[in-house]
């Protein structure tokens, strides 16, 4: 008897401490997941979205009801001109709200609220067409971005090319010139940044060849661009 009990007594203990391995295992397992959970980072945007609360309430409105009816035309004239359609979509948000029949007091018109000027050189024919307007303004983006120094390299160079968009070469050309002078680097957006708005003080404008730019509101238009192609690239 005593014989038969050993063994049986060695075969439940190993089973006990089998079953108490896998336990400890899937309790390990569990506890490492959640604990990876817990000290992952989170989701990250590319730019810290800084909006009220009602702009991005209003973005999420129109995401919903005129987004789709010119998602389409983002992509197609994203892909012909190199760029990103969100990009482009948040652009044209901060642009006209999407709205083809936007017109300025300024002159400008359509959807990506385009010049009379440009739209001529762009081949746009009617700046109030949303797929000439989307079009259009890919175009304009891209050969801003092209016309750039080759050594200013991405994103800067996006976002230099969307302050050209704005405020004109020129201008930007300009805050370039006046960041080399306080000792910044041209190429940076965060130093661009930070001398355009030097372009309404006559001390540094009367210097500079194409003289005075509201260059505050071309910082700013960056900057909402930056956070509506965050807000873009997540659901919402």
């Amino acid at each position: 008897m005593k014989l038969r009990v050993v063994p049986l007594v060695k075969l439940v203990s190993a089973i006990l401490a089998i079953l108490v391995l896998l336990g400890v295992k899937q309790l390990s397992a569990i506890w490492a997941e959640k604990t990876a959970n817990r000290l992952a980072p989170p989701p990250t945007l590319p730019v810290k979205v800084d909006l009220p609360s009602y702009d991005i309430k209003v973005l999420k409105r129109h995401v919903r009801s005129r987004l789709p009816l010119y998602r389409v035309h983002f992509q197609q004239a994203a892909e012909q001109y190199g760029l990103s359609w969100t990009l482009l979509a948040a652009q044209g948000y901060q642009e006209s709200h999407w709205n083809r029949k936007a017109r300025s007091p300024t002159g400008v018109r359509g959807l990506m609220m385009l010049t009379k000027t440009t739209a001529a050189s762009l081949g746009v024919t009617n700046r109030l067409d949303p797929v000439q307007s989307i079009r259009g303004g890919a175009k304009y983006l891209a050969k801003l971005r092209g016309r750039l120094p080759k050594d200013i390299q991405r994103p800067d160079r996006t976002f230099i090319a969307l302050a050209a968009y704005n405020v004109g070469m020129g201008h930007v050309k300009d805050a370039r010139t006046l960041a080399v002078r306080q000792g910044k680097d041209p190429n940076r957006w965060p130093d661009l940044r930070t001398v355009l708005p030097l372009l309404t003080d006559k001390r540094y404008y009367k210097t500079l060849r194409y003289g005075y730019a509201r260059g505050h509101e071309t910082v700013h238009y960056v900057k909402r661009i930056r956070a509506y192609l965050s807000l873009l690239e997540r659901p919402i």
